[in-house]
Parts: C-alpha cells; sequence; structure tokens
C-alpha cells in the first residue's frame, strides 16, 4: 500500500474510540486498524485534506487526539530508534558506572 497516509488517534477509553470508530464507518475510503485498547490506527488510501479533517474532528468529538499524522510505517519506525537511542544511552550510562 504505498503512499497510503496514516492518522493515529489516542482515546482516554475504549467506549470513547469505539463511538469514533462507529463515526469513521460513515466515511468511505477509510481503513481502520485497533491498536490496543485506547489506541487506533486510520489509514487513508487516497490522502485528501478533507477526510483527514474529518477523521480528526471525529477523534476530538469523542474525546480523543491525534497522536500521528503521516505516511503509514513513518511512527513505528520514529518509535523504533527512539528506542534504540534510549538503549543506547542506557548502556553507556552503565559502561561508565562500571568503570568507575
Amino acid at each position: 500500500m504505498a503512499g497510503t497516509w496514516e492518522i493515529r488517534g489516542l482515546f482516554g477509553n475504549e467506549y470513547a474510540m469505539e463511538q469514533a470508530v462507529e463515526e469513521l464507518k460513515k466515511l468511505k475510503g477509510l481503513e481502520w486498524t485497533v491498536i490496543d485498547r485506547r489506541n487506533l490506527s486510520v489509514r487513508l488510501v487516497k490522502r485528501d485534506r478533507d477526510s483527514e479533517e474529518m477523521v480528526k474532528r471525529a477523534f476530538e468529538m469523542h474525546h480523543g487526539f491525534t497522536e500521528h499524522e503521516g505516511p503509514l510505517g513513518e511512527y513505528d519506525r520514529q518509535r523504533r530508534e527512539e528506542r534504540q537511542k534510549k538503549a543506547k544511552k542506557e548502556e553507556e550510562k552503565r559502561r561508565r558506572a562500571s568503570k568507575n
């Protein structure tokens, strides 16, 4: 699915996310995936501003917010890089502590 645009949303509870999904079912050209109890990934096959705004508005109406917006897979790549940097810092900290 090259060129697919992803919008990730975070909700305060499961009920709020379910309500947002019900709202999104009314829109065409969207695919959504429930990531876990409070996170939702909405994929736009064809990116257009109107659809993006409708998805964001559905999140806001149901007490959620947009956590990330970008090409599909970018969020996962960023998170992976952040974890690697953090692990590298921790390893460096352990090395320095073991030398002392």
